[in-house]
C-alpha cells in the first residue's frame, strides 16, 4: 500500500544554508496543443508554445548562466527528440534534465500500461540525448498509478503535489520516492497560461512568496520551489522579471540554489542511506 510520510524532522541544508530554492522549468513545445474538432491544429497556439524550444530556451539559459545558478529542466521526451541541441545545451550548462511525459500527456487519462509506456519512452529518449537517465519527474496531472510506476523505474523524486511546503516521502513495499511539492505561483497561472498577466504583478507575487519562506527559515529550514516554462517566462519583459527574481533571492543570505535531484538525494541519504546509494548509481 502506498503511503505518504512526513520527515521526522526538517532536513538541514548544506553549508548552514536555511532555505533551499529549486528553479524548475517545464520544457515543452506544442505538445499540449491538441487538434481541434476538425483535426486541424490552432497555428497561433502551437507557435506560441514552440517559442520555448525555438527561441526562449536560449534566453533562459543565458539568464541562468549570468546569475550563476543551476536549475532543473523537466523535459518532454518529444522535445528531447525534436530539439537535441537545446537539451545538450541544458546539460552543458550544468543543469539537471528530468522527465515531463513524452507528448505532455494528461496522466490521469492514461491506463496503467499507457502511463508505463510514457515513462519508459521518456526515460529512454532523455537517456539517449543526455548520456544519463533522468531521476526526477513531473507529469501533466498525476494518476493513481504514477508514484508506484516511478518507484518501479528507479526514480528518486516526483513533483506534482501542492499539499505541503516541505518535501516528504512516498513509501510502499517496493521502495520510496521523494515528493518535492509545488506552489500555485507558477508562471502558467500568473501569466494566464500563454498571453496574459503583468510581469510587475507577477514579480510582486514571486518576491512575497520567497520573502515569507526566507523569514520562516530563521526558525526551521525551508523549501522554496518555483515552476516556470521557457515558452512563457522567456518572453521579453517576462524574462526581465525572472532575472530580477533571481537577483532578489541571490541577495539574501542562507539560500541554497539546488536541483531537484540534489534535494532528493540529500533527503534520501539522511533517511535511507543504503537505498539512496543503490538507486543513485
Amino acid at each position: 500500500m502506498l503511503t505518504e510520510r512526513q520527515l521526522p524532522e526538517k532536513i538541514s541544508w548544506p553549508h548552514d544554508n536555511k532555505l533551499a530554492v529549486t528553479l524548475t522549468f517545464d520544457f515543452q513545445g506544442g505538445e499540449d496543443v491538441r487538434p481541434l474538432a476538425s483535426g486541424k491544429i490552432n497555428h497561433e497556439e502551437y507557435t506560441q508554445a514552440e517559442y520555448g524550444p525555438k527561441t526562449g530556451i536560449w534566453r533562459i539559459l543565458r539568464i541562468l548562466a549570468e546569475n550563476e545558478v543551476k536549475a532543473t529542466f523537466l523535459v518532454c521526451g518529444g522535445i528531447a527528440e525534436r530539439y537535441p541541441e537545446a537539451v545538450h545545451a541544458i546539460v552543458e550548462g550544468g543543469h539537471e534534465v528530468a522527465g515531463h511525459g513524452y507528448h505532455h500527456e494528461v496522466a490521469r487519462d492514461l491506463s496503467f500500461d499507457e502511463e508505463q509506456k510514457v515513462i519508459d519512452d521518456t526515460t529512454r529518449m532523455i537517456s539517449a540525448r543526455t548520456g544519463s537517465r533522468p531521476f526526477g519527474w513531473r507529469s501533466c496531472t498525476q494518476s493513481p498509478n504514477s508514484i508506484e510506476l516511478l518507484i518501479a523505474q528507479g526514480y528518486l523524486w516526483n513533483s506534482n503535489s501542492f499539499s505541503y511546503d516541505f518535501p516528504f516521502l512516498w513509501e510502499s513495499e517496493n521502495g520510496k520516492l521523494v515528493e518535492l511539492p509545488r506552489q500555485p505561483f507558477g508562471d502558467g497561472r500568473l501569466y494566464g497560461h500563454r498571453d496574459m498577466g503583468n510581469p510587475n504583478d507577477t514579480l510582486v507575487v514571486w518576491k512575497s512568496f520567497f520573502d515569507e519562506l526566507h523569514a520562516e527559515s530563521d526558525r526551521t529550514p525551508s523549501f522554496c520551489p518555483f515552476q516556470f516554462h521557457p515558452y512563457i517566462s522567456s518572453r521579453p519583459g517576462r524574462a526581465k522579471a525572472l532575472t530580477e527574481l533571481i537577483g532578489h533571492m541571490r541577495a539574501h543570505k542562507g539560500v541554497w540554489f539546488a536541483t531537484g535531484s540534489e534535494v532528493a538525494r540529500l533527503i534520501l541519504a539522511r533517511t535511507q542511506p543504503e537505498a539512496a546509494v543503490s538507486r543513485a548509481s
